[in-house]
């Protein structure tokens, strides 16, 4: 909203609101009067859009964090050093425990020990690229076969968040078989 259309909105909710007048001031006093009713309403009233801002932005932000975390792909936030940050629940699924055993591990942890130098390079190419990387790794679970992960990666390139990726995972353990 423009400045000068607020202070005609402002000016006429004042002029309907008035019932009386100040008589007995002196000009100086009624227009000092005027001038803080008038910033009064415009304050109310760009509080107002801001109150209505900020339930668009919640509304926004719930539909966000349930896509997020109903999506079919797996998603990961990984530190440089590869520590969980954020996992959504198709990608606790795919690692096969709780969110809490996830949140603040490091993702090598559930790699099998011949996935793990590749997953480290992958790692380092993701920080110092600025590029989407991907890797296939291969992770092991309650002594099942193991279960093959493609993982594309790419860096946070916001700037707030220095030192974060964002990953995601899919489930490629058929293809692998059918390749084999």
């Amino acid at each position: 909203m423009k400045k000068t259309d607020l202070r005609q909105q402002a000016e006429a909710k004042l002029s309907m609101l008035k019932k009386s007048s100040v008589t007995d001031a002196n000009a100086d006093t009624q227009r000092l009067i005027h001038e803080l009713e008038v910033h009064q309403i415009e304050l109310e009233m760009q509080n107002e859009e801001l109150l209505q801002a900020k339930a668009e932005l919640e509304s926004t932000l719930s539909i966000y964090a349930e896509l997020y975390a109903f999506a079919s792909l797996g998603y990961f936030t990984l530190t440089r050093d590869g520590t969980i940050r954020r996992a959504n629940l198709t990608a606790v699924k795919l690692m096969g425990v709780g969110l809490s055993e996830l949140i603040q591990r490091r993702f090598a942890v559930f790699i099998s020990p011949e996935s793990r130098m590749p997953f480290s390079a992958f790692l380092d190419r993701v920080f110092t690229s600025s590029k989407k990387e991907i890797c296939e790794v291969a992770i092991q679970k309650d002594g099942s076969d193991p279960l093959w992960l493609q993982i594309e990666a790419i860096v946070d390139s916001s700037g707030g968040q220095d030192g974060l990726c964002y990953a995601t995972v899919i489930d490629i353990t058929d293809r692998k078989a059918r390749d084999q």
